[in-house]
């Protein structure tokens, strides 16, 4: 016998992005990361830059202003760093 859907019109689930944690990140004269330390952890290397992208969004509100890059760090694990551009600061997205 067949469990009860949870979802019965069968449509994907949004799963909602967790509230970005401030990191240190130290970049080159490019101004891309080439380290990374996330929170409670020691700083590891940037192996590569898989993507990168920019908003510029709510003007007429609280304007946002982000570069985003998923990055490869040196022990393969795979994240998603932004920049504030407004304020300078970089942040982690957690999925």
């Amino acid at each position: 016998m067949k469990p009860p859907s949870r979802n019965p019109d069968h449509r994907p689930r949004l799963k909602p992005l967790g509230q970005p944690r401030a990191v240190d990140v130290r970049t080159d004269e490019h101004g891309e990361p080439v380290h990374v330390r996330l929170p409670g952890r020691t700083a590891r290397r940037v192996a590569v830059v898989r993507e990168r992208w920019r908003i510029d969004d709510e003007w007429w509100r609280q304007s946002i202003s982000r570069e985003y890059r998923i990055v490869v760090l040196d022990d393969g694990k795979v994240i998603t760093l932004y920049e504030d551009l407004s304020e300078g600061t970089w942040f982690v997205q957690r999925a």
